[in-house]
């Protein structure tokens, strides 16, 4: 039995570690380690619930002086013993027991999961995000040669008379705009770097994060870390009712007791007594409690309502789903009419590069759109990471295949 235990704890340690392994284990150490000891919790749990239904064997031993005070008799009296009160039958009482330990370590360890899971979708959140407003800080930087050029040409305008201030000033607020918008971007990677640092003792930089795919919806439901929980919740309450149930119907109990006894009388030696003893028997009992009736009631409303948030979270996990696949096809189109503009911009560039060498355009022009074009190539990346993050939130919302028997 004590050997089933330790193999018992050892794959839930080996189960949970491997929750995301390619994430996980880039946590700290620390934080790797209080995992583990969450599980060895649970399955210490487990197997004081699983034989909590036992009953101790109670070892005891006395040594007694006695004197009668009506015939001036004196003994000593020395006995040790084992006794046990063990229930055989608590009308189902015992199954239930059982199967709620079973029940309780199930969603103990799925929860645990579930938060492995939540901590590994933060680090990779940090990390995504991380990589997106380096790409946009680049964008940045591109669209301020922009405003330098636009600043140099209004400016060429504006002595030369042919503009107003207006558009000169348009063009210092649109740079100060960006100014700023670039230093919020510097702030961010400051902000995802300690947030990665939070999670893992790894170089954001140096994180690597796996590529995601849709998972089929189906699939999303069935495997829910917040659905499976939620089921596993309900199936502990279901069990949990047994037991307050049955505890208020018949119960088969044996009692036994088993011994040895050394009894010396010091009036008349022919007394004494050394030797074992023992007794044993049966014994059928039922309470009659008067709140009963309500503590059973309780017990099943408890059951019920858990029932019933499991229905609500298959309903917000099926939102979920639905709504974060609406904006991987936003992102879809979005990537799709920036290809497009990318076909308008080669064109474009083709035509003025033509006109520049003429002599009909300037350099600028050239540069501008040069640099609006890399505007726009870098935008599909942002949003192929914006796909990303959204798909690694729906993967990390349920348990795979390296988790399946958790």
């Amino acid at each position: 039995m004590k050997l089933n235990y330790i193999f018992g704890t050892l794959y839930s340690i080996l189960a949970v570690t491997s929750v995301y392994g390619e994430i996980g284990s880039l946590l700290s150490p620390q934080k790797q380690r209080y995992y583990e000891y969450q599980q060895h919790e649970i399955d210490a749990n487990y197997e004081k619930l699983h034989y909590d239904w036992l009953s101790p064997i109670n070892l005891k031993a006395s040594s007694m002086y006695e004197k009668s005070a009506s015939y001036g008799a004196k003994d000593t009296r020395q006995s040790l013993s084992a006794g046990i009160a063990q229930d055989l039958f608590r009308s189902g009482g015992i199954t239930y027991a059982i199967e709620y330990a079973h029940s309780k370590k199930e969603a103990n360890t799925l929860a645990l999961g579930k938060e492995i899971a939540t901590v590994s979708q933060q680090l990779v959140n940090a990390v995504l995000t991380y990589r997106k407003n380096a790409i946009a800080l680049q964008q940045s930087d591109l669209r301020l040669k922009n405003t330098q050029i636009e600043i140099f040409l209004k400016r060429k305008q504006y002595e030369a008379g042919d503009i107003d201030i207006t558009f000169l000033n348009n063009a210092l607020m649109n740079q100060s705009s960006e100014l700023k918008n670039n230093t919020s971007l510097r702030y961010a990677l400051a902000q995802q770097k300690f947030e990665a640092a939070k999670l893992s003792d790894i170089s954001i930089d140096s994180i690597a994060i796996p590529t995601y795919t849709l998972t089929q919806k189906e699939t999303f439901l069935e495997e829910g870390w917040n659905i499976r929980t939620s089921q596993a919740l309900s199936n502990s309450a279901a069990q949990q009712y047994g037991q307050i149930k049955s505890s208020y119907l018949p119960k088969l109990t044996l009692i036994a007791d088993t011994g040895y006894q050394r009894f010396d009388s010091l009036t008349t030696a022919s007394s004494d007594y050394h030797g074992n003893f023992y007794d044993a028997g049966l014994q059928i009992s039922m309470p009659l409690a008067y709140n009963g009736s309500a503590t059973s009631q309780e017990a099943q409303a408890l059951y019920l309502k858990q029932q019933a948030q499991t229905a609500d979270t298959k309903r917000q996990m099926d939102a979920l789903y639905d709504q974060t696949v609406a904006l991987i096809e936003s992102y879809k189109r979005t990537i799709a009419i920036t290809q497009e503009n990318l076909r308008y911009y080669d064109e474009l560039l083709g035509t003025t590069k033509a006109a520049v060498q003429a002599g009909y355009k300037a350099g600028y022009d050239l540069q501008t759109l040069q640099n609006t074009r890399s505007i726009e190539e870098l935008e599909i990346k942002i949003n192929e990471i914006n796909i990303q993050i959204q798909l690694s939130v729906l993967h990390y919302h349920m348990r795979h295949s390296q988790e399946s028997k958790l």
